[in-house]
């Protein structure tokens, strides 16, 4: 049997209160990650997904939640079918503070064909206090996850679950270039994911609105009347060149 390795869930997962999670779903991720930047954690390239995970139902907002992570596997005959992983990860979603954001990372070697939950999967989730389901291969059923209200991304869609088994939960795992260990809270919107440094998170959503605000004030002075390349270069205390067009 396989066996969740407790010491690698993050030692620094504490929930954060209900106000503060609702002020983190109510900012995007870009802002989200430009907030981050801020307080010089990590480097400025970690910490998102890239361009292959879309955000299937973009309408239903932003996905929130704390990691739950497992390893999944569709399209391999020799793998072993059995119960044990599955289990683990119901059993991981469950003692999870909440909201979840459960990660299937595909462990195959045909992620297009690999499809990792559907809407019976997404509707025990959400019992369970998932707020979406993330996965770097396929998911189905789209109609019946929304229903079950779990927000999905996936590189897409497929029909068939095929050999669909959990081989491994609660272990670190890379989503298109995002690390992500169990217990990391996860954002996610249109744009894609991100991961929140544990030790800032009850401070980003303060920083992202400042930032917001500004870079608000800034597009609204661009769509001033007369505003030109002159303002431009002030605004951003840059000399321009007399006459100069760049060539």
């Amino acid at each position: 049997m396989l066996h969740t390795s407790p010491h690698i869930i993050s030692e620094l997962t504490v929930a954060l209160t209900q106000a503060q999670l609702d002020e983190l779903r109510e900012i995007d991720t870009p802002t989200i990650l430009n907030a981050i930047e801020k307080f010089e954690v990590r480097p400025n390239t970690l910490g998102f997904t890239g361009t292959n995970i879309r955000y299937l139902a973009p309408d239903m907002g932003v996905m929130l939640g704390y990691a739950v992570t497992a390893l999944g596997d569709t399209m391999s005959e020799a793998a072993p079918k059995s119960p044990d992983g599955m289990f683990q990860m119901w059993e991981a979603v469950d003692e999870s503070p909440n909201p979840v954001a459960l990660i299937i990372k595909d462990f195959g070697d045909d992620p297009t064909h690999s499809v990792q939950a559907g809407d019976g999967m997404a509707t025990f989730a959400k019992v369970l206090g998932a707020d979406g389901i993330v996965t770097d291969s396929a998911l189905r059923d789209l109609t019946g996850i929304k229903e079950a209200g779990i927000k999905p991304f996936a590189l897409g869609l497929s029909p068939s679950h095929a050999n669909n088994r959990i081989i491994r939960a609660q272990v670190p795992v890379t989503i298109d270039g995002m690390d992500v260990n169990p217990g990391d809270l996860v954002h996610g919107d249109e744009n894609g994911l991100c991961t929140i440094p544990l030790e800032i998170a009850d401070k980003v959503a303060a920083v992202a609105k400042e930032i917001w605000e500004a870079e608000e004030a800034t597009r609204q002075a661009y769509l001033e009347p007369g505003f030109n390349l002159d303002d431009y270069a002030a605004s951003r205390g840059v000399e321009r060149r007399s006459g100069s067009r760049g060539f």
